[in-house]
């Protein structure tokens, strides 16, 4: 891997496509890992003895060395990754607030306790935009994608989660889980234990909110501003932050799709494949072939590759299903 390029991940200053590069150059040797990991700390202890730069620094510009400073000091928060040797984390500026941003990609997930003591489980293809400490009454985060919030009660200040589609959850101290995907047109929360608010713009435009209760899944569908509410245990919409898939007499299609996001798979399916088989089974850290071939073997579905590993460590998987 070209140095400069990880050079320019360690500083923040990577692009998406760039991000990914690394994180999967990263994951597919340990030798990477270990060789990324050593010119961190080369990088690094350059920066700390570089303490002159940090007298340039003006307001809403940050510079490569204060990047790094401030990523090695993100005060009270840790993130753990789960399946990704090195969390990418971005250092923003947003009117004179230093904000963080974990990225996670897809198929993977990651841990993340926020500077008030709430927990946080990011999914993959799911970025978490949060500030390094919450100074103002109300304590905001900004979330694209997945995320499973454990939050640190505190009467006096409010923690609200900011959603795509002019979208937000509101509560005090709660467990909650949000998916909330830019590209996707539907907001769905899951309340585990506690209340929140769901705030949403009804059909005609005008700002409303639904109380939620434990138990309760929310759809938010915000192109016509329509909502539906179901009774749920949660267990298959939080199952992918233990590692699990679960299948309850899934459809083949239902099931496919569920991969597809999980693995960042897409899946090309021939035309005679039933629509009416259906599955049951909960797979805990399993990869992709496991499960394929578990589907395989309770029906006539055969899989395979449409693309090498190869080339599937920079796009997505590609898989012929058919019979």
């Amino acid at each position: 891997m070209d140095k400069e390029l990880l050079l320019k991940y360690i500083a923040g200053k990577a692009s998406q496509k760039e991000k990914e590069d690394v994180a999967t150059w990263i994951d597919a040797d340990a030798a990477n890992l270990k060789e990324f990991i050593s010119l961190r700390k080369s990088y690094d202890a350059f920066i700390w003895q570089d303490t002159g730069a940090f007298s340039k620094k003006t307001k809403k510009t940050i510079s490569l060395h204060p990047v790094t400073q401030r990523i090695l000091r993100i005060a009270a928060v840790f993130v753990v990754a789960f399946g990704l040797s090195y969390a990418m984390i971005q250092v923003l500026q947003k009117e004179d607030i230093e904000m963080q941003a974990v990225y996670v990609p897809a198929g993977q997930r990651t841990f993340v306790t926020l500077a008030d003591g709430t927990t946080v489980w990011v999914n993959g293809k799911s970025t978490l935009t949060f500030p390094s400490h919450f100074s103002s009454r109300t304590r905001t985060v900004e979330l694209d994608g997945e995320a499973y919030f454990d939050v640190r009660k505190n009467p006096e200040k409010q923690f609200i989660v900011s959603t795509a589609h002019q979208s937000a959850i509101k509560v005090l101290g709660t467990k909650f889980n949000v998916k909330a995907y830019k590209e996707a047109d539907e907001v769905i929360t899951t309340l585990v234990e506690g209340k929140v608010n769901f705030e949403f713009n009804n059909a005609s435009q005008q700002p409303q909110y639904i109380v939620m209760a434990p138990g309760q899944k929310l759809v938010y569908y915000s192109q016509n501003g329509k909502t539906e509410l179901y009774t749920t245990s949660g267990e298959r919409e939080l199952s992918w932050k233990d590692g699990k898939i679960i299948f309850r007499q899934t459809s083949l299609r239902d099931a496919l799709d569920i991969l597809a996001d999980r693995y960042n798979a897409e899946f090309v399916i021939q035309e005679n494949v039933p629509h009416d088989d259906s599955f049951s089974g909960t797979f805990t850290n399993r990869n992709l072939e496991q499960v394929l071939n578990f589907i395989s073997a309770s029906s006539k579905v055969r899989w395979r590759y449409l693309n090498n590993n190869a080339d599937a460590g920079k796009e997505k998987i590609k898989i012929e299903i058919f019979i």
